[in-house]
């Protein structure tokens, strides 16, 4: 007997941030909502029921911006931070996301000097908020600061037309 909710379906691919795939919709304004964003994934032709890999975007505080550093300039005789001061800061920061999501089931990795997070979802305006919201509550308990998110899927096949 087949089950009738899987009968003549095969299970979506698995997206992978491999390069492979294009930001189809992002936001990265917290005032504009979820909708335009998902109205621009849809006019680019991405099916409404297939997932998508949505990439959360984090920056690690700035150094200089640590509690505890002087506004002042150093005096000479004043010996600086240690070297690689920053790195240590930068590492905790990264350490703490991995431990707040990993165990949900998101990744984390480094794009550049900034931390992704991904998790593929079907894209619904209830499911990007509610990632959103978490995201955004992850900023105010750790030392990271929440960009904005993009929606990665396989570019859409383009139809050429015929002369």
């Amino acid at each position: 007997m087949r089950w009738p909710w899987r009968s003549g379906r095969t299970p979506p691919p698995i997206l992978v941030d491999d390069g492979s795939l294009a930001v189809l919709a992002s936001s990265f304004d917290p005032a504009a909502g979820e909708g335009p964003a998902l109205a621009a994934l849809a006019s680019a032709g991405h099916p409404a029921d297939a997932p998508v890999l949505l990439r959360h975007l984090f920056a690690l505080p700035d150094p200089s911006d640590a509690p505890g550093q002087p506004d002042t300039p150093a005096q000479p005789d004043t010996p600086g931070p240690p070297e690689g001061a920053g790195a240590s800061s930068s590492g905790a920061g990264e350490a703490a996301l991995r431990t707040a999501v990993e165990r949900d089931g998101y990744e984390v990795h480094r794009l550049g000097e900034r931390l992704a997070v991904t998790r593929q979802v079907v894209p619904t305006i209830l499911a990007v908020a509610q990632e959103r919201a978490r995201m955004t509550g992850l900023e105010t308990r750790l030392p990271v600061v929440y960009l904005g998110w993009q929606a990665l899927a396989p570019p859409p096949a383009r139809t050429s037309n015929p002369p």
